[in-house]
């Protein structure tokens, strides 16, 4: 899981540096050449969803999401980690279902194009049932190590 954690990570980081350089690039030529490529903003748009998505699957792994902890400061400490094993069980609930949307909706939008690129639509909502294996498979496995006392109770700290 690491090593599919670790090339997650470097396709975000090169769909970030892809995105850095095409909105210099799109800057460079509006203000520049008052002229700008309008794919660009297209691209770097879709480029965002996918590399939002990717990382929120890889916080999944680590944990790391956001979440409210008002019940568990209630109920004490003592039910923290059922409490966690349970969020991770609704979140993959959660991606299943936004994974199985996902596919159905990627099926039908091959015909529909992106208006500055003329990509079918589908091809940026791939993202969704790919999203919903990995967050799905991350959370189990988060859940697991929590089952198996293999990570604190803490979120995002992993024991050694």
């Amino acid at each position: 899981m690491q090593v599919l954690e670790r090339m997650i990570g470097w396709i975000v980081a090169g769909i970030f540096g892809l995105f850095v350089a095409l909105t210099f690039l799109q800057v460079v030529l509006r203000y520049a050449f008052s002229n700008s490529l309008g794919w660009i903003d297209e691209l770097c748009r879709y480029g965002f969803i996918w590399m939002v998505a990717l990382a929120a699957a890889i916080a999944t792994r680590q944990g790391a999401h956001m979440s409210i902890t008002l019940l568990e400061e209630l109920i004490g400490a003592r039910f923290r980690r059922p409490l966690r094993i349970l969020g991770d069980l609704g979140l993959i609930v959660f991606a299943a279902l936004l994974g199985i949307g996902g596919w159905q909706l990627m099926q039908l939008n091959w015909t529909s194009l992106s208006p500055a690129m003329q990509l079918p639509i589908a091809y940026v909502e791939t993202i969704l049932p790919i999203f919903g294996v990995l967050t799905s498979l991350f959370a189990g496995e988060h859940a697991l190590r929590l089952i198996l006392g293999k990570e604190t109770d803490e979120p995002g700290v992993e024991e050694t």
